[in-house]
């Protein structure tokens, strides 16, 4: 009898039910996948996977780690058919980018950051001791920033529509608002040609529409003394998120087509208020390349509001970009981090 005969895969009732489940959790972890497929406003619960994928994955390793010590034969079994799960959560934590091999030096740097409306002490002097070449902010009006651009951005090129601005060393030679004719839309789209000496770059500035789900909402279901109550603050959660899903690929719908028409290389930067895997990921990677992912490396969440790993702060380049360098700056004078670029823009 060879080590994977048939009755070395004998379990018993205890264990056949533990392996039912894990079937069951891996069916749900690949349902990510989902999302290349189906939108929102068709199926919209796949997103949610993409929200609580951290915990799934958790839950896959915890699998793992039982076969491993029960029996290693399952153990292999398990860990083949666990491996599509391991790309999704490596979106949000390449802990070695095997693609990190370029010796370019770049020659254009470029910050994305959501600065929560410089509500927190200490958020102008991060992005001071962090400057780029080009600033894009996010959730950052013109009034809460001018004085501040006189003192310290002297030399910059500045451009504000609503919550976004982009402050750039490079002369900006058009730009408009990407505006949305679906809908009422709450989020905030522009974008700016920037002539770089040697190129014109296309750079857009993407605040897709926040799903309005605060702390105290969360904290409801975490309080909630009856089955209830837990329903009812759920309810309330599922509705948002649906909402803002279905708002996203309003904005989508419109967007893309611009980017595929654009006359020159892009970047994108965005709070897109959507994780790794999403719809709305799925749907810019489809298109664009994500830039951390290109050569990040280890804990890539960007936004800590929640207390929760949550990555949802991106740069996205088109082929002429090579990313040289990509960092998250831990550091919390805002819900989120700032997410900073260094690229090659190949003639």
């Amino acid at each position: 009898m060879g080590v994977f005969s048939r009755d070395k895969f004998k379990l018993n009732y205890f264990n056949r039910l533990v392996l039912t489940i894990n079937f069951i959790v891996l069916l749900v972890a690949y349902t990510i996948y989902l999302n290349k497929i189906f939108t929102p406003v068709q199926i919209p619960y796949f997103n949610f996977i993409s929200i609580g994928y951290p915990i799934i994955f958790f839950v896959v390793v915890l699998f793992l780690l039982y076969w491993l010590l029960f029996s290693w034969r399952h153990f292999i079994l398990v860990l083949i058919l666990s491996s599509g799960t391991f790309y999704p959560i490596y979106l949000s934590y390449p802990i070695h980018n095997f693609s990190k091999q370029s010796k370019e030096v770049a020659n254009l740097s470029v910050m994305t950051f959501n600065t929560h409306g410089f509500k927190e002490d200490g958020t102008f002097e991060l992005i001071e001791n962090n400057l780029t070449d080009i600033i894009l902010l996010q959730e950052s009006r013109e009034n809460q920033q001018k004085k501040w651009k006189e003192d310290k951005l002297e030399g910059y090129y500045s451009e504000y529509y609503d919550l976004l601005s982009i402050h750039s060393k490079y002369p900006i030679i058009k730009t408009n608002e990407i505006k949305q004719t679906e809908g009422n839309l709450s989020g905030h789209a522009a974008y700016f040609d920037i002539d770089l000496g040697f190129d014109t770059i296309r750079v857009i500035n993407l605040y897709m529409e926040p799903m309005y789900i605060d702390k105290a909402l969360v904290k409801d279901i975490i309080k909630s003394n009856t089955a209830e109550e837990i329903e009812e603050s759920s309810k309330k959660i599922e509705s948002k998120l649906i909402r803002g899903m279905v708002m996203h690929e309003k904005r989508l719908r419109e967007l893309v087509p611009f980017i595929k028409k654009s006359p020159h290389p892009i970047l994108l930067a965005s709070d897109l208020n959507s994780t790794p895997g999403s719809y709305e990921y799925e749907t810019l990677n489809s298109f664009l390349s994500d830039s951390y992912i290109q050569a990040g490396e280890g804990n890539g969440t960007t936004f800590h509001g929640f207390k929760f790993p949550i990555r949802i702060d991106y740069m996205f380049h088109s082929k002429p970009f090579e990313v040289i360098e990509a960092k998250v700056i831990r550091k919390k004078f805002s819900d989120h981090f700032p997410v900073i670029i260094s690229y090659k823009l190949h003639n």
